[in-house]
């Protein structure tokens, strides 16, 4: 399965899954959470799950505001053990992190409390994420002034122009930041260049608008910004496997 995931912490609570980002894999089950720190697009698969163990999976978006208010409050967390900028990470699950997901959890059975105590058991668990060995990598994307930052402003720029030709120089700008600058370490917390990103984001939309809303391949390629429906084919079948025609009639029933 292929997305573009948003900022979130993933706990697994039964089953495994690995997480794609290019090539790199992440796999990881109920003994690690998975964070993503940054918009990423991703593919994923479930790799154990059966009929009378299903897979279950504990998700909590992250709100970038939030994070970075506790990481005022809270100064420097720990330095982190691994050296990278990536804003896709696993780390071991804690006991603490636990508690407040379930707390989280076992509020679906009490609606009339969740409205006040939900709110405070994510804050808890955002709080343990920052707290844990990997909470510096997390903490970068919050920081105004950090490069991490200006990549995620750069990723915003792109989800929503995504469609527009691309100017490395003028997204530079865009972000304060070099053009060099920025290709160093948007690779850094992305695995890939500017423009390979607005591709995937591209290619993603295309396969939403060919599976949900049934438009023409042709006229897909064309909304989404390419002015070549060949170079459209062949990049389409180059990410998913199959040419767009051949993938949609595959997956519609």
């Amino acid at each position: 399965m292929h997305a573009l995931h948003q900022p979130a912490v993933c706990i697994i609570a039964q089953g495994a899954k690995r997480v794609m980002l290019r090539d790199e894999i992440y796999s990881y089950d109920a003994s690690r959470f998975l964070v993503f720190s940054t918009d990423l697009p991703v593919s994923a698969q479930v790799t154990h799950a059966s009929f009378h163990e299903p897979y279950l999976c504990f998700r909590l978006d992250l709100d970038p505001a939030e994070v970075s208010e506790l990481v005022l409050q809270l100064g420097p967390p720990a330095a982190p053990r691994a050296r990278t900028s990536r804003g896709l990470f696993l780390s071991n699950v804690t006991d603490g992190m636990l508690d407040a997901a379930i707390r989280i959890m076992r509020l679906l059975d009490s609606p009339e409390d969740a409205a006040m105590l939900a709110p405070l058991a994510a804050r808890e668990l955002v709080y343990r994420l920052l707290r844990s060995e990997q909470g510096e990598r997390l903490a970068q994307i919050a920081r105004a002034d950090s490069h991490a930052s200006r990549v995620m402003r750069a990723v915003t720029w792109l989800k929503t122009h995504f469609a527009e030709p691309l100017k490395v120089d003028d997204l530079a700008r865009e972000c304060c930041m070099s053009t060099s600058s920025l290709h160093h370490h948007f690779r850094a917390v992305t695995s890939m260049s500017p423009l390979q990103y607005q591709k995937q984001l591209r290619l993603q939309e295309a396969r939403r608008l060919l599976l949900s809303d049934g438009i023409e391949v042709s006229r897909a390629g064309y909304t989404v910004g390419y002015e070549s429906a060949s170079q459209f084919s062949r990049e389409y079948s180059r990410l998913f496997g199959l040419p767009p025609s051949k993938d949609v009639a595959l997956r519609r029933p």
